[in-house]
Parts: C-alpha cells; sequence; structure tokens
C-alpha cells in the first residue's frame, strides 16, 4: 500500500458503474453457463454493441456478502474517526451488488420439475438470508433450450411460473426466460436493460437513505457531511447522472473549508480535498465544461500548496503535489482525445512537468528530512516496525496517538526510510518523457529540448550515464546551432562528463576538441588539461588516473580503447572555432600539361597549441563525384599575420626574399601555434585527370592523434567569412583571402575551322583574294565553304562536320550537298566524312542551305574526329590517389557535400568520349549565324472582266487573275521568267502564254505585274483529281498517255494536299470561247477608282512562299511517334510539281507550305519565277501557290467576242454568245441600244426573243461600223427574262442575270484611224 499523498486510490479513478451479480453459472464445467456468461460479460461484444456501462459478477455458491451495520437511531453524540473509510468505495464497486442474478437449468416440461423446484426455492431463500437488511434486488433466471410460445398459448409454463414464484416467494417481474439458441445475444441485451432497471432502483433508494441520515446531522457533524455528500456524488456517478454527482462533489469540497487545518490533520483535509478535485474535474471534462476544469485545478493548487504540515514530511506534501499535477494531466489528455482542442499555452505537457518539478522538491526534501534525522539524537530507532501499521480504516489517518511525540518522531522516521526506498528519478524521467510527447505534439519544441536537458541531467543523477549521453549529444547540435554559449558549454561539459564516466572514446574526443574552443567561458589552464587528457587517449590510456576513476568506469575505458575504431571523424563545419581551414587552387583553368597547385590556408584560433599529423585535400569531378582523389600536403610558410601571407604590405626586398626562400617540409605531428597562419602546399600533375574536367575541391582533413587512436578533423570547401567579425575595417578587408574552389583541366581540340559564307568562294580560290560575301535570299541553295585543318603533330582519323538546323526552323530551313540538276533531296541534318588528317594538313567541307523563310538561322556544327591514346601513361609517378577509403569525398560526416555555386565564366564546348582503352573521340559544337533575306513579295487577286474585284466565280465565266511581284533581295537579280501553271479544272486564254520579256537586272523596290485570263468548267462540288481522271480512263478502257503527265504515287494519309471532294467530272464540256481582249485596256489601267478596288480586294490572295515536297515523303514534316524525320525530296522544276494535262496545266501535286492551317479552298496554281543572282550562273525558282475562290453554277453564261484592232469606217463584227447551262430552257428577251448616234452605225436585231434550249448556244451577231477614232462605247445590249413564256422568274432573277452582262460584255473600245491603203 502507497502513501496517501503519493498516488489516488485505483477504486478512485475508475469510472463507478452499477455491480450486478450472478451466481447458479457453472463456466468451468458447462458450455452453455459460459456461453452466458460471455454474452453478458465480453467485452468485445460489449464494445462492438455499444451497450450500457454496467460491470458483471460471477459470484460463487459459497459467497458471502458484507453484512450489514445496525441502524443509528441518532447521530447526537456520535464523533466519526476520520471523514471517508478506504472499504467503501471497493465495497459497492467490486463486493456489494445491486442487483443478484440467480440461473437455473428448468425446462417447462421437465420430469423432475418438482425437485427442481424445491431445490430452487431453498438457494432462493439462503440468498434472502444472505442479503438481510440489504435492498439488493433478486431475481431468477431460466435456462431453456427452446425459445417460449406467445403469452396465453403455453398452459403448463403458464402453470408452472405460477407454482414456482410461488414456492421462491418471488413476483412475476422478478422471473425471466433465457434460451440459449442461436439468438442469444440478443436475449442477453434484453435481460440486461431489465437488470439495469433493478440496479437504478437500488441505486436511488440508497441515495434516499443517505439523505435520510444527512437530515439528522448537525451542524457540528461536518465531517460527516462531507461523507454523505461524497457518498450522494458517487452514487450518482453510478446512476450515470453526471450534473448531479458534480454539485454533490462540490458541495462537499465546499464542507472542507469549514474544517480548521493543523498538523494533525493536515494530511487527512488534503487527501480529500484532492479526491473531490478529481472527481469534479473528471466530471467537468466530461460535460464539456474545460475552461471551468482548469480553473478548479487552478484553484485548489493554489489553496492547498501552502499547507505542508509537519516540517520533516515536507516531501510528502510535494509528492502530493505532484500527484495532483500528474492526475490532472492524465484527465487532461483523455478529454483530448474524445475531441477536446488544446493550444500551446494550455496542453496536458505543462502539468506533467509540473508534476516532475514536484518530483524533484520531494527529493530534495526527502534528502534534507534524512539529514536532520540523522544529526538528531533524540531518534528512537524504529526499523522493525512495518510502514503498513502507520495507516488506519480511514483515508489520511495514521495510527499515531495524538500528541505522543516520540511517536510522531518514530513514525516520522519509518516514513523516512520508506521515502529513501522510492526511486525518484524514474519517476522524475517518466513524466519529463510524458511532458516531452505532449510539447512535441503542440510544436513547443524550445522547451522540449530544455525537458530533453532535464532528463539527461536524471540519467546522470540516476547514474545511467549511456542514456544521459545518448540524450546530450541529440540536444548538442540544437544549442550548438543557436550560439547560446552559456547554454551551450553547460551542456557540453556535461556531456564530456557522461562520456567520461560511460568510456565512450568517440564522444570524449568529439567533446574535447570542442571545448578548446574559446566561446566556452573557462580558463586557458582547463583547455591545457583538455589537451593532455585528450593525448593520453590517443595514446591508449584512460585521460585520468587510476585514483580518479571509479573501478567500472576504469573498466569500461580499457574495453573501449581496446575496441575502438580510428579515425574518429569531427566535423569542424559544426564544430566552430577550433581549427580554421581553407584551400584554394592557384589556377582557375590549366592545360593537359601543366602542373596543378593547391594552397592550404591552416589557422589554430584556441590559445592551445595542436598537433596535426597531417593534413589532406579531396577533390572531385565535378560531372562524376564518385570520382575522388586526395593530394598530401607536403610543404608549408608559417606567417604570423594574415597580411604577411598575402604580401600586401611588404617591400620588394621581402617579396624577393620570400621567393627565394624555400617551403619546409611538413613533419609529423608538428605543433601548430596558436595565432599563426600556415600555408600548405598540395602539387600534382594535370596529365593524370581526364581533359575536359572540372575538378572540385570536396573536403579538408587533418590528422591528430597516434596509430592507435586519432582523430580526422574535416570541413568542406565552403569558406564562408563573417563580415565584420573583427570590427576594424583594415582587418575586416585584410580577411578576404580569394578562394577558387574549382579548376577545369581544359581538353586540346586538335581541329581549326574558317567557314567562308556565299557565293564566289570555292576550292579554286585564293584566300587572300578579296572576296565580298553574298547575302542568302529565300528559295536559293545558299553555299557554304567550311576549311578544316590540323595544326598540330599529330594523325587524327575519322574527321567529320556534323551540320544541323534548330527544331524550331526543321519545316522551313533545309541543307544538301547535291546541288546536280537532277538533286531531289533536302535534310535537316548532314553529315560531312572529311577522312583522315595528317599533321598539319587540311580539307574542305561545302554544303548549301535553302530557306523558304526569311529569318535568322542558327547552325549548329559539331566538328569529331578519333586519336590514338594511352590512357595509363599520365598517373604514373603522381601523388594523387583515387580515394576510395571511407573517408572518401562520399562519405563527409554528418552532412552532404554542398555544390559549389560558384560557375567559372569559361568551360569549353569540347566533349570526350573513351571508345576503348586506346582510342577517343573528341567533338566540339559550335554556331553558325546566317541571315536569310527576302527574294520576292507577291500578291495575287481576283477580278471581273470590267475589273471588279472577284469574290465568287461562276462555272464557265472568264475572270482574271492579277499578279503583283516586288523585288524585296538585298542584292539584284535577273529575272529569267514567269509563268503560271493552273489546276486541270482551269483554262487558260492564249493571251496568258505570251511571255513577258524582262530586262537584265532588277533591285529592291522595283514592281512587276502580270494578268492571267482564267476560266473553270467546273464547280467546287465537281472539282476533278488526279485519281477521278485515272479512274475514268480505266473505266473506258484508254490509258492516259501524254508527255506531260506522270505516275501518280499512292497518297498517304498525312499528306498535305488540296482539297478534293469526292465528286464525278461533269459529262458536258463545251468548248471555250477566249475573248480578245485588248492589251492596252486590261494590263494598266490608271483609274483612280479602280486602282482602290485592286487594293481592297484580297479574295485568294496568298503571299507565303511555296516549296514542293515529293507526296510520298510529304508527310515527313509531320510530328509522328516516331519523331520529326529530316529528310525531304522536293522539285527543283515548277513543272516537275505539275501532272500535266496540257499546256501549263495539270494536277498539283501535294505540296509543302508554311501555311499552319491549310485553306479548305481549292488551288488554282501555282506562280513561278525563275531567277538567278546578277552576274551568276545558278538558277533559282520561287514558286508561289495562289489559293482559289468559291465556284457557283451560274444562271447563264454570256460570251462576247470582238476584233483585236477596229479601225474607223471598217465593219466589224461584235458577237455574243448565250450559253444554257442548266436542264431546262431559257426564255430571254435581248434588247441593244446605242447611248451616242455618232460613235456607231449598227446593223443586226435591236429586239430580239430568244429560247435557248439546255445545254445549247445562240449567238447574237451584230455589225458595228465605228465612225470616230479614238476609245469609244459600245452599243449597250441588255437581257432579262421572257416572264410570258416563263412566270417563274422574277425581278432579282433579272437583276442578277443584269449583274452576269455587265461583267461580260465590254463596255467601250479604242478605233484606230484608218489604214495607209484605205486612205489611198
Amino acid at each position: 500500500m502507497t502513501m496517501d499523498s503519493t498516488a489516488l486510490p485505483s477504486e478512485l479513478l475508475v469510472t463507478p458503474q452499477p455491480l450486478i451479480g450472478f451466481c447458479g453459472l457453472d463456466t468451468a464445467r458447462v458450455a452453455v453457463h459460459k456461453a452466458v456468461w460471455e454474452a453478458f460479460s465480453g467485452s468485445l461484444q460489449r464494445k462492438a454493441a455499444d451497450r450500457a456501462a454496467v460491470q458483471y459478477k460471477l459470484l460463487p455458491h459459497n459467497y458471502e456478502f458484507p453484512v450489514a451495520k445496525p441502524k443509528r437511531a441518532s447521530y447526537e453524540w456520535y464523533h466519526p474517526k476520520g471523514i471517508l473509510k478506504r472499504n467503501w468505495m471497493l465495497k459497492h464497486l467490486h463486493v456489494l451488488p445491486s442487483v443478484v442474478v440467480l440461473f437455473q437449468d428448468m425446462e417447462w416440461n421437465d420430469l423432475q420439475w418438482t425437485e427442481k423446484q424445491v431445490q430452487c426455492a431453498g438457494i432462493v431463500q439462503a440468498l434472502k438470508n444472505a442479503l438481510q437488511d440489504r435492498n439488493t434486488r433478486l431475481c431468477l433466471v431460466l435456462l431453456q433450450k427452446a425459445a417460449p410460445l406467445p403469452p396465453g398459448e403455453d398452459l403448463l409454463a403458464a402453470e408452472r411460473a405460477a407454482s414456482l414464484t410461488n414456492a421462491c416467494g418471488i413476483t412475476s417481474k422478478m422471473l425471466f426466460i433465457l434460451p440459449h439458441t442461436e439468438h442469444l445475444t440478443g436475449y442477453a441485451l434484453r435481460l440486461e436493460s431489465a437488470f439495469l432497471d433493478m440496479a437504478q432502483s437500488y441505486y436511488a433508494l440508497m441515495s434516499k437513505r443517505i439523505r435520510n441520515h444527512r437530515d439528522q446531522l448537525t451542524a457540528a457533524h461536518t465531517s460527516l457531511k462531507i461523507r454523505h455528500q461524497f457518498k450522494l456524488g458517487f452514487v450518482a456517478e453510478m446512476r450515470q447522472d453526471f450534473s448531479t454527482g458534480q454539485k454533490h462533489y462540490f458541495q462537499a469540497y465546499a464542507n472542507l473549508d469549514e474544517i480548521r487545518i493543523n498538523d494533525g490533520n493536515c494530511l487527512e483535509i488534503k487527501t480529500l480535498a484532492g479526491f473531490l478535485n478529481y472527481k469534479i474535474c473528471r466530471l467537468m471534462f466530461k460535460l464539456k465544461t474545460p475552461r471551468d476544469a482548469i480553473n478548479q485545478f487552478i484553484i485548489h493548487v493554489e489553496k492547498y500548496k501552502s499547507r505542508v504540515g509537519f516540517k520533516d514530511l515536507a516531501f510528502e506534501h510535494h509528492a502530493w503535489l505532484s500527484t495532483q499535477h500528474s492526475v490532472f494531466a492524465e484527465l487532461f489528455c483523455e478529454a483530448i482525445k474524445n475531441g477536446l482542442p488544446a493550444l500551446q499555452t494550455q496542453h496536458p505537457g505543462i502539468y506533467y512537468h509540473k508534476a516532475a518539478e514536484y518530483v524533484m522538491k520531494r527529493r530534495d526534501s526527502a534528502h534534507e528530512a534524512y539529514a536532520a534525522m540523522q544529526s538528531s539524537t533524540e531518534v528512537t530507532s524504529a526499523t522493525n516496525q512495518n510502514p503498513l501499521s502507520l495507516y488506519t480504516e480511514f483515508f489520511g489517518i495514521r495510527a499515531v496517538k495524538t500528541g505522543d511525540l516520540v511517536a510522531e518522531q518514530q513514525a516520522n522516521a519509518l516514513l523516512c526510510d520508506q521515502e529513501r526506498g522510492y526511486n525518484h528519478s524514474s519517476g522524475i524521467i517518466a513524466l519529463l518523457s510524458q511532458a516531452m510527447a505532449q510539447f512535441k505534439i503542440y510544436k513547443c519544441l524550445r522547451f522540449r529540448k530544455k525537458l530533453a536537458i532535464d532528463m539527461a541531467e536524471e540519467y546522470l543523477k540516476s547514474g545511467d550515464h549511456a542514456k544521459a549521453l545518448t540524450l546530450y549529444s541529440l540536444m548538442l547540435p540544437d544549442y550548438r546551432q543557436e550560439k547560446w554559449s552559456t547554454i551551450f558549454t553547460d551542456v557540453l561539459l556535461k556531456t564530456l562528463r557522461c562520456a567520461l564516466l560511460s568510456g565512450s572514446v568517440a564522444d570524449y574526443i568529439a567533446c574535447s576538441v570542442e571545448a578548446l574552443s574559446l566561446r566556452h567561458h573557462g580558463e586557458q589552464a582547463e583547455r591545457i588539461f583538455l589537451m593532455e587528457n585528450l593525448w593520453q587517449v590517443f595514446q591508449g590510456v584512460p585521460p585520468m588516473p587510476k585514483t580518479q576513476l571509479a573501478p567500472e568506469a576504469q573498466a569500461l575505458w580499457s574495453s573501449s580503447l581496446a575496441s575502438v575504431k580510428s579515425p574518429i571523424q569531427i566535423d569542424l563545419d559544426k564544430v566552430s572555432d577550433v581549427v580554421e581551414m581553407c584551400a584554394t587552387f592557384e589556377q582557375v583553368q590549366l592545360n593537359n600539361d601543366d602542373l596543378l597547385q593547391l594552397q592550404l590556408i591552416v589557422r589554430v584560433l584556441t590559445d592551445v597549441p595542436f598537433r596535426i599529423r597531417s593534413f589532406h585535400v579531396i577533390l572531385a569531378d565535378a560531372a562524376n563525384p564518385q570520382n575522388s582523389y586526395k593530394l598530401e600536403a607536403l610543404k608549408y610558410f608559417c606567417f604570423p599575420s594574415l597580411t604577411q601571407l598575402r604580401g600586401q604590405k611588404q617591400s620588394q626586398e621581402e617579396q624577393l626574399e620570400k621567393l627565394q626562400q624555400e617551403p619546409k617540409n611538413f613533419e609529423k605531428n608538428m605543433r601548430l601555434e596558436p595565432g599563426s597562419y600556415y600555408q600548405l602546399f598540395c602539387s600534382t600533375e594535370a596529365q593524370q585527370f581526364h581533359e575536359n574536367t572540372q575538378l572540385r575541391i570536396v573536403r579538408l582533413e587533418a590528422h591528430m592523434g597516434t596509430d592507435q587512436v586519432a582523430a580526422l578533423l574535416t570541413c568542406s570547401s565552403n569558406y564562408s567569412r563573417q563580415l565584420f567579425r573583427h570590427h576594424t575595417r583594415s582587418r575586416d578587408l585584410d580577411d578576404n583571402v580569394t578562394i577558387n574552389p574549382i579548376c577545369y583541366i581544359a581538353p586540346t581540340f586538335h581541329l581549326d575551322t574558317q567557314t567562308n559564307l556565299g557565293h564566289g568562294h570555292g576550292l579554286g580560290v585564293d584566300e587572300e583574294s578579296n572576296v565580298v560575301p553574298t547575302k542568302m535570299l529565300v528559295n536559293e541553295y545558299y553555299p557554304v565553304v567550311t576549311t578544316v585543318s590540323n595544326p598540330y603533330n599529330v594523325y587524327l582519323q575519322n574527321v567529320g562536320v556534323h551540320i544541323s538546323v534548330p527544331v524550331g526552323l526543321r519545316n522551313s530551313v533545309f541543307l544538301t550537298t547535291d546541288i546536280s540538276p537532277g538533286r531531289q533531296k533536302l535534310h535537316s541534318q548532314i553529315q560531312i566524312d572529311v577522312g583522315e588528317l595528317s599533321a598539319h594538313g587540311g580539307n574542305t567541307a561545302t554544303y548549301y542551305i535553302f530557306s523558304m523563310a526569311e529569318t535568322e538561322i542558327k547552325l549548329q556544327q559539331r566538328l569529331s574526329y578519333t586519336l590514338d591514346v594511352d590512357r595509363g601513361s599520365g598517373g604514373a609517378g603522381s601523388n594523387a590517389r583515387v580515394s576510395t577509403a571511407p573517408n572518401s569525398s562520399e562519405s563527409t560526416p554528418d552532412h552532404e557535400v554542398k555544390s559549389v555555386a560558384q560557375i567559372l565564366s569559361a568551360i569549353s564546348p569540347v566533349q570526350i568520349e573513351y571508345l576503348d582503352e586506346t582510342r577517343l573521340r573528341k567533338s566540339r559544337e559550335d554556331t553558325l549565324t546566317v541571315r536569310c533575306y527576302g527574294d520576292f513579295k507577291f500578291t495575287a487577286r481576283f477580278y471581273t472582266l470590267d475589273r471588279k474585284p472577284l469574290n465568287q466565280a461562276y462555272r464557265g465565266e472568264n475572270f482574271l487573275l492579277r499578279a503583283n511581284t516586288e523585288v524585296v533581295a538585298v542584292d539584284d537579280v535577273e529575272i529569267l521568267d514567269s509563268f503560271f501553271i493552273c489546276d486541270h479544272n482551269l483554262v487558260q486564254s492564249n493571251y496568258s502564254f505570251k511571255r513577258k520579256k524582262y530586262t537584265n537586272k532588277y533591285s529592291a523596290g522595283e514592281q512587276l505585274e502580270s494578268v492571267i485570263v482564267l476560266r473553270t468548267n467546273a464547280t467546287l462540288r465537281d472539282w476533278t483529281t488526279a485519281r477521278d481522271l485515272d479512274q475514268r480512263g480505266k473505266l473506258e478502257g484508254k490509258a492516259v498517255a501524254s508527255k506531260f503527265i506522270r505516275p501518280v504515287v499512292k497518297l498517304s494519309a498525312e499528306e498535305t494536299l488540296a482539297p478534293t471532294p469526292p465528286a464525278g467530272i461533269s459529262a458536258y464540256m463545251s468548248k471555250s470561247l477566249v475573248t480578245k481582249i485588248p492589251t492596252t485596256m486590261t494590263i494598266i489601267n490608271s483609274n483612280s477608282a479602280v486602282s482602290n478596288a485592286l487594293q481592297v480586294a484580297n479574295a485568294g490572295v496568298m503571299t507565303s512562299s511555296m516549296q514542293s515536297d515529293e507526296v510520298n515523303v510529304a508527310e515527313e514534316a509531320i510530328n509522328t511517334q516516331e519523331g520529326i524525320k529530316t529528310s525531304r525530296l522536293i522539285y527543283n522544276k515548277a513543272l516537275e510539281a505539275v501532272q500535266g494535262t496540257g499546256h501549263c496545266r495539270g494536277f498539283i501535286k501535294g505540296i509543302y507550305t508554311l501555311e499552319g492551317n491549310p485553306s479548305t479552298v481549292p488551288i488554282f496554281g501555282v506562280f513561278c519565277i525563275r531567277w538567278r543572282r546578277a552576274n551568276g550562273k545558278e538558277e533559282n525558282e520561287s514558286k508561289f501557290v495562289i489559293s482559289g475562290l468559291d465556284i457557283a453554277e451560274p444562271p447563264l453564261n454570256i460570251y462576247c467576242t470582238v476584233e483585236e484592232k477596229m479601225f474607223v469606217k471598217m465593219p466589224m463584227a461584235f458577237k455574243v454568245v448565250l450559253k444554257n447551262p442548266t436542264t431546262h430552257v431559257l426564255h430571254l428577251i435581248a434588247n441593244l441600244s446605242i447611248s451616242k448616234t455618232d460613235n456607231f452605225i449598227c446593223s443586226g436585231h435591236k429586239q430580239l426573243d430568244i429560247s435557248v434550249m439546255a445545254y445549247e448556244e445562240k449567238e447574237l451577231v451584230y455589225n458595228l461600223y465605228p465612225l470616230q477614232v479614238g476609245w469609244q462605247e459600245l452599243p449597250v445590249l441588255s437581257l432579262e427574262y421572257n416572264t410570258k413564256a416563263d412566270p417563274q422568274k422574277n425581278d432579282s432573277q433579272n437583276a442578277l442575270l443584269d449583274e452576269l452582262v455587265q461583267r461580260a460584255l465590254p463596255k467601250r473600245v479604242f478605233v484606230l484611224p484608218p489604214l495607209k491603203q484605205q486612205n489611198k
């Protein structure tokens, strides 16, 4: 049994539940009884079903119930010895049931029913006798195999039930039937509800009896009032009436204030106050009033914090305070689990920590009490007395006679001896661990560190030095990072003490080295003592003499030194202000045949000299960090200050003397004096490293100690300066030492190139001749000549030049090496094999660039060659070795190797690839920039014959194509020819085939114009393709044979073709009637209105350059799953891009343009310009795709024919052909009117009714006799529908007919003077 102040009783901590006793069940031998018992008391079933809070107890057949005390008639002269008995809660929780249930195996049709009824009545009577003067409820449960029948149907059951209740002396409400079938759990739930109702009535009657006793009390019975209020609250909890229970507990707690506290009753009052406070806080948390619970606990602690009691038993008071805080923290945690939110300022960890502090005070008070007891001479020995004899039947009352000083002193001495046996450290550690867990949950990390230090101190005090060392070691990095020197020094020294006592060699060496820093408060003598002990450890001897070390620690040190793993790594990046090291390359870039040199600057920052065995610098390849090299420092200089090391303030004579002095050899275990600067040198040949390698200083190492035990001091190469650490401008500036952490081993590339751009360069041209470079133009094969030379005394193999076009330009810029007349292949990248180059040899590589866009082209040029080498010869005799030990660069202790932020400004683009042990390939990438300029700016527009902009053409209608070309080339060009190739569905007039003559040279800004007369014989719906023509030829059994027709290659799904609607060609094709229009009228016109119309009309205009690809590879421009293919087939001649079906007429093959979204209208043709540079030989073609118009079905085709030349007073024919393209007869009325009578004399029908049959023609012929010279207005012909013959025609159709007439007929002609023969 523990003291009343150290812990709360277990019966107080549990939740009170009604106690129900089961008797008559033999669970050990009868399976049915065991199943019944598990159905009621099974923990898993209760949790799953969320059943009521009821406690069941299995009563044996000889169970003895507690005897009821005799009732008191009056409490007037009754004075209790205490407030609350120890066994009262235990009795009602676990001993005295509220309901006793008797189980009997009895069937209604049992043959031995009478004997079993008598036996059952005897058991019931025995239970009644045992429960005499008790209000415990009694009930009988019959276990039967089958489920009972509905009431009134089983007469035998009703009769025997009545007989049984009479024999047992119970009512029918106290008799239950429990069938043990598969639905046993359901029946058990129903019975449990009935048992709980009986228990509730029992506790309600018990509360009534307690109230009756309370009403008989007077003002002098304060302790009894407290007892009765506590009992009422406890019984209310049994009934699950928590609010009523809280009121009774609170009233009992208030009644405690009426009792005057002295040393004799202080323990009892505090004990009962702790009980009541626990109950109050628990119910407040349960009733969701956490603020009231916290306030109640704070008031409770403040009220009794100063009630110490006996001074010799102050540890008892601190134990009581610790218990109060710990149990409240547990209540707080339970409330949080049930959904209560907590804060950083109010959580259970605060109370756990407070409980741990009171346990510390308890330990201190216990030590003081024991020391006072030992110093007192009057204390009587009581070591043979049992501590349990001090406890009475009441809480907080000891069996010590009041006023007997000797007995009190003996009791106090016995309690002190008992307290000595308590392990305070384990209690403190347990509470601190719980507090740490809570502070971690609520993100109070700084206070959690403080608790970890307190726990480590407790481990240290308890003698568990290993666990103390573990905690201290975990906290050292945090306090080191915060740089709080006072706290860190204290933690570091305690860690050092734990390492000493636990025999940890690694921790002792690391802490000793760090404790040498001047940041830690201490005298120089202490640091010297630490250094001496450290060297004793290095020599394999414990750090202190045997007389100062305990035998256990001596044995630990002996075993640890025998099994130590040397060297012990110490990270100087974390252990600061002991030794400062930084390294730098003397040169940022080296060639392969140079000497690699490094400088290592070392300074001891403490006031104790160091002895270092050796210094090493770890290098690594930046591309392959796993390849590391270790260099050892063999030479050194010593300088008293940094300024002398840098040589800034030395005279020239002193600098010459320094240069003449040779560095000293670095000896093993050399003494480094504090405050001095040591400049150490490492060197090796650069040949042992691969070319094109970026060497990086990864780590610096200093070995300290002996062969048996050593320490490895390491730091990274990331040298960081602390700005203004000296607070003087001169010293801060002097400390700025230049650090080069990276050195680049530059490769040797054995090829030189010279690139000549433009025409005029070639193999036969002298390099010294002044050649003016030409600029690249669109649609031109632009030559590039690259001269590759080998200026070294080496033999190079497989020399090649690889040129590639950027990805963004691979749809518009191409490369080739073949410009023969039959050239057809273009590429996005090419490889030119130069071959072999001997020493000081050279060769040229020529290729051509073809661009379809005006842009800046940045070609990627890569030179490559192979070379025979010997990889094993470079590293022979070198003092740099590959580091494969565990202390290499990939195992830097406690931190990762960080990448260097400084990047070299110039890194060679040479790439090296080792093919095998004796051959390597070197390559270098360069960028060649070429600016491509435009050649021509082309625009094309469509017009009607009356020079009006055309947006929609009619089938069979003649219309004009006006092609404007502007020269934009930066160099002069010669235009050789220009022509238009139309689609098979179009027809050019004979006039369009007349080639225009061009001058010799054209400069930028000059403009050209061509006019072409076109007519289409099919609408878009009937547009004919090459495939349709071939299919028709096969159906007719005739092969299409023409010297212009080329075989049609099968098209793929991805090919970019002009839209070809699947429609057959029309069966009817009429012969074209080409209108003879004067050249002077159609090509040049100065009318301002017509000029404006030309600029507005944009229908069918395409200004992009066109490059035709072969149809079977046109899909290669599309990004497929296999990637962008680079090869392209092109047509060198424009006629080759057309499958000819006539002169300058045919099917346009699959073409490639720069348009992202192809147009839905058909392509009418390709306009081609053949040109070359001025005084050049290579001919080029610029091809422009002309998109078409919407073609509609006309109501009537009108064609007009006049003489090409007309003379005055000579008759001429004016013929108009009317063609009916529809399937029905057209009824027309033709009217001819002459606006001016003095212009022409006309003969013919002035008004005529015409009927044109379907697909037939009708000619109207007039003879005109011109009377005047010059531009003359022609007679105006008007057409309208004959509404009498065709009533369906209306005015809107006449308007359309009039528009067709206006578009087809000329308005005026130019009449020439009479011929000479006529004049004669």
